[in-house]
Parts: structure tokens; C-alpha cells; sequence
């Protein structure tokens, strides 16, 4: 398992950059967005998310009763209503520590990617750097969990619960969702990455771009009446006659 420490840095700026050849860069992009592209989308990481979404939806539901537990006014209900908020920090405050590190760095490392992805373009080398099942991993299950975060939510608003029920019901579905919107936009950024990577590229022939042999715009000036009629005072000293015979 690669540490984000090892990971490989941002391209260069383009006057430090050492490649000689489009070879070159197209071997070092490959290598860079391989190991990038593998501790983005690692299993272990989409784990780790739903773990963690699981434990503050406990430590979520742990709080819900709680502060119930406080507003009855009894002893026991108030020392169960104390243990049951500090059982809910005590789940709630690493699982979010957790997220929000992981969320920083999906952020700098699919920065790096992208940026590693705009140097240049060539399919042949998408297989190096391609992560077999990995977006998928996180696209399936991820679409699961927010649906299920929606339909949680939306028994909690059209229900006829009461307010602990509604609190907690409500509170999972919020959670849910927001992990399951996470683990999609991660799979979607690197859909669109393999995508450009297989997109046909722009001035193609018979696109009419610059140089590549497509349809000619610099065509006669349509401003200027005598374009394109021939010269009434006979051939042009420079025309060559040999160049149509041939």
C-alpha cells in the first residue's frame, strides 16, 4: 500500500520540465497516474468510507437518545443520557476526523491526476494507468447508499413519526446520502479522466483543422468581386504549365 507520501507530486511547470521527447512524457505520465490512479480508487479506502459513515450514523443515533435521556428530568435518565453523549463523541468525533482526512487528500491526489492527465493524450497507454473495477467498486455501492439515504430521508419528512424517530430517521439519511454522493463523485471524476483519454482528438482529418488536410477555409474573398475570376490580361508570368501535366 502506497503512503500519500510517496505518491508522485504534481507535474512540473513547463519551463522545469526535463522531457526531451514525447516518449519520454507519455512513459513518466503513464507511471505517475498509475500510482496515482490506484490509491485513489484502492478498495480499502471506499471501506474505510462506509465504515466510517456507519460509525457516525451509530454515534448519530447514540446523540439522538441521549439528549432525549437529558430533557426528562430524571436521575437515571440524566446519567444515561450523559453516557449515551459520550459514547456518541467517542463516535462521531473520529469518524468525522477520518472523513475529512480522507477528503483532503482525494482532493490533492485527484488534482494530481488531472493535471497529469491534461500534459497530453494517447489511448495506447490507458491500459498503465487504467484501474480495472476500481471506479466501479465505488460507483455500485455508492449509488446504494445514497438512494438509501433518500428514501430515509424522505420517510423522516412524509412520515407520521414522532421527533426522537424523526431526529434519528432523518439524521442516518443526511449521513448516508452524503457518503454515497462522495464515493459517486470520486468515481465520476475518474470516468471522465478514462474518457477524454479515448475521446477522438480535435483537428483530425477531415475535421478541417490546422495541418491536417481537411477542407481548406482560406478560400476566395468573398468581399472582393473579381475573387476567383480569372485574369482577363492573360496567364500569370510566374504560372508554369508543367505543374497541371504532371
Amino acid at each position: 500500500m502506497t503512503s500519500p507520501n510517496e505518491l508522485p507530486s504534481p507535474p512540473p511547470a513547463p519551463d522545469e520540465r526535463p522531457w526531451n521527447d514525447r516518449a519520454g512524457l507519455l512513459d513518466e505520465r503513464a507511471r505517475a497516474m498509475g500510482a496515482l490512479a490506484r490509491w485513489y480508487l484502492a478498495p480499502h479506502r471506499a471501506l474505510l468510507l462506509w465504515l466510517s459513515t456507519l460509525v457516525f450514523a451509530l454515534g448519530w443515533t447514540l446523540a439522538v437518545s441521549g439528549f432525549q435521556f437529558l430533557v426528562q428530568g430524571e436521575i437515571i435518565e440524566h446519567i444515561l443520557g450523559v453516557i449515551f453523549l459520550g459514547l456518541a463523541l467517542g463516535a462521531t468525533v473520529p469518524s468525522s476526523l477520518g472523513v475529512i482526512s480522507g477528503i483532503r487528500r482525494d482532493v490533492f491526489v485527484g488534482a494530481c491526476l488531472r493535471d497529469w492527465a491534461e500534459l497530453e493524450r494517447d489511448p495506447r497507454t490507458l491500459p498503465h494507468w487504467r484501474v480495472s473495477g476500481g471506479a466501479l467498486l465505488w460507483l455500485g455501492p455508492s449509488i446504494v447508499l445514497a438512494c438509501l439515504g433518500l428514501v430515509l430521508g424522505g420517510s423522516a419528512v412524509f412520515s407520521d413519526i414522532d421527533t426522537e424517530s424523526f431526529g434519528t430517521v432523518a439524521g442516518i439519511g443526511i449521513v448516508f446520502a452524503a457518503a454515497g454522493a462522495l464515493g459517486m463523485a470520486k468515481a465520476i471524476d475518474y470516468y471522465r479522466l478514462v474518457s477524454r483519454e479515448l475521446a477522438p482528438e480535435t483537428g483530425a482529418p477531415g475535421t478541417g483543422g490546422p495541418g491536417t488536410g481537411g477542407p481548406d477555409t482560406d478560400g476566395p474573398d468573398t468581399q472582393d468581386p473579381g475573387a476567383g475570376r480569372p485574369d482577363p490580361g492573360g496567364p500569370d508570368p510566374g504560372y508554369d504549365d508543367d505543374f497541371c501535366s504532371d
